[in-house]
């Protein structure tokens, strides 16, 4: 039988769960290979930081769990990142390494690739909005700067695409 606690943060997940499960504007969705694919250069997208209850924490994106995401080279980023999280703050970053991670603390305070692909604290319920360009491409990782969330789950692949 679950604490209350544990049953107040599913039961907020719950109430969060039309936040980032419709597929982003301009994209199609991939199910069978957890891809989001965009054709446009301008990408707009929901990010949902889902609570680590059961050290399964994850980024739900457009329906997906840490989707494999894909722009064409020059794409103008807009992401709304929402923490479902209860209890824990959680952040977002799009970094040049990509898995397995050798030294994940390494890894999380690395620079962002782009200028502005990064915001690294979203206090419980809240969210934020950020805008970046994605201008050299590459294969590169996107991740909550938060240690914690690297050892459960917490992160996915964003490849920028030239010719896409």
């Amino acid at each position: 039988m679950m604490d209350n606690e544990l049953e107040n943060r599913l039961a907020s997940d719950i109430d969060h769960a039309d936040f980032a499960t419709e597929a982003p504007p301009d994209a199609s969705v991939d199910r069978d290979e957890s891809r989001i694919i965009f054709q446009t250069k301008s990408v707009n997208m929901q990010v949902a930081a889902l609570s680590n209850a059961f050290e399964d924490a994850r980024f739900h994106i457009g329906g997906l769990d840490d989707p494999r995401i894909i722009t064409p080279l020059g794409a103008e980023v807009t992401m709304t990142i929402q923490n479902q999280d209860e209890l824990h703050p959680h952040g977002w970053k799009l970094i040049k390494e990509t898995p397995p991670f050798a030294h994940p603390e390494i890894a999380a305070s690395a620079p962002p690739a782009f200028p502005g692909a990064e915001i690294t604290h979203i206090a419980p319920h809240h969210q934020e909005t950020i805008h970046f360009t994605v201008d050299q491409p590459g294969v590169y990782t996107y991740l909550c700067p938060d240690l914690s969330d690297n050892d459960v789950g917490l992160y996915g692949i964003w490849e920028v695409a030239p010719g896409h």
